[in-house]
């Protein structure tokens, strides 16, 4: 049984990057682009032990981490939002192209630690300097584009990243209140309550232009919860409380809601897989693999399959981005969490598939693909399927 969860954010969130920061390490934090779903996970098990007064011993610590926490990603209304596939480029001109896979020449390949896969390049008939595309999509243009439609690039509907929240801080000398030399520092957050619209970047409103307030949308972050054990289901019923999310203590409220469709695979999407044998793999959170970049349920002949009950896929090329470092803090060892190469969300992998109907897959849009189990439950690797 799944649950859903919306969060508002009260404060920016803090989301550090791993980065040193602290006495003797360093006077500026560095903040990632968005939320990890570790963090999520972590504070929403912690909230959930907390509502229903359970002491944090060995037996619940091993309960909450059976929990499968899935997120987080933006939700407008109704509508959920996923990070940008890494096979589009947008051009200055509203020209939008796709990437896919091309074929090998003689002598040519792909750069990649692995053979047979083919080079992934853009479908543009001319060279041009892609511009920054919006950082977030509404699902209904994001089946547009798996299913191999035409996208309006000036929409509104798409939305840019999060700004980022500086604030500097000083330490005083509590006998004469003045400031203590050297003690100066910068903390870093996220915007986790709007997110500007794709779009000139937000500034001071002109006479001709829209007002700023226009220029935002007013975002919350969405949640799926699972497996949830059984002293946990009534606090979770009627979840609906200020607790501190990621660094800092900043403060979100969390409560549940009627989320069920905004999850679900798009019908349109489930139609189009069942008419072909070309699938894309398009990663909604960041995935953690055993192999860095190759998912560890592929062979060494770049075949398998992430469910047991799907088909059987061939790898035949990859897009994606440089590696994230992705650690944190375990309150089970009570102890940092080792260093994690994950591969960022807005990964595309293109695959050939041994079957013509697909539709299977459409049964695991936004589950994990990741190969760990505990990654799995922490939310990493959640994944949306598509044609090509």
């Amino acid at each position: 049984m799944s649950t859903f969860l919306r969060i508002s954010g009260r404060d920016p969130l803090v989301a550090r990057d791993g980065r040193p920061f602290g006495a003797g390490q360093g006077n500026r934090m560095h903040s990632s682009d968005w939320l990890y779903p570790s963090v999520v996970a972590g504070s929403f098990r912690t909230t959930l032990a907390k509502e229903a007064n359970r002491r944090f011993d060995a037996a619940t610590q091993d309960e909450l981490l059976m929990i499968d926490v899935a997120g987080v990603l933006p939700v407008v209304g109704k509508q959920l939002y996923l990070p940008a596939p890494n096979d589009c480029a947008f051009e200055d001109k509203g020209n939008v192209f796709r990437a896919r896979p091309g074929k090998i020449e003689e002598g040519e390949g792909a750069d990649w630690p692995a053979e047979r896969l083919r080079p992934v390049l853009l479908d543009a008939d001319h060279d041009f300097k892609p511009e920054p595309g919006p950082a977030f999509w509404p699902v209904s243009c994001y089946v547009e584009w798996l299913t191999d439609k035409k996208i309006d690039p000036r929409s509104d509907d798409f939305l840019r990243a999060p700004l980022a929240d500086l604030r500097d801080h000083v330490r005083l000398d509590p006998d004469s209140g003045a400031a203590e030399e050297g003690q100066l520092f910068t903390t870093a957050g996220i915007s986790s309550s709007a997110l500007p619209k794709h779009g000139p970047p937000p500034g001071p409103a002109k006479p001709t232009g829209k007002p700023r307030r226009e220029c935002f949308a007013e975002i919350e972050l969405a949640t799926r919860v699972e497996n949830v054990p059984d002293w946990g289901q009534q606090a979770l019923s009627k979840l609906s409380i200020w607790h501190p999310l990621g660094g800092e203590r900043r403060l979100a409220h969390w409560r549940t809601e009627e989320d069920e469709t905004a999850w679900q695979c798009p019908v349109i999407v489930s139609d189009e897989l069942g008419k072909t044998n070309r699938i894309t793999m398009t990663l909604a959170t960041p995935a953690i693999f055993r192999d860095g970049w190759k998912p560890g349920w592929l062979g060494d002949d770049l075949q398998g399959s992430p469910f047991a009950d799907g088909p059987r896929l061939t790898l035949v090329g990859v897009c994606i981005q440089r590696w994230r470092a992705v650690s944190g803090w375990s309150y089970k060892d009570g102890g940092p969490k080792p260093i994690r190469r994950a591969v960022p969300a807005g990964g595309v992998y293109f695959f050939q598939s041994e079957s013509n109907d697909n539709r299977a897959l459409a049964g695991h849009w936004l589950r994990s693909v990741s190969d760990g189990e505990q990654e799995r439950r922490d939310g990493f690797g959640l994944a949306v399927w598509g044609t090509w």
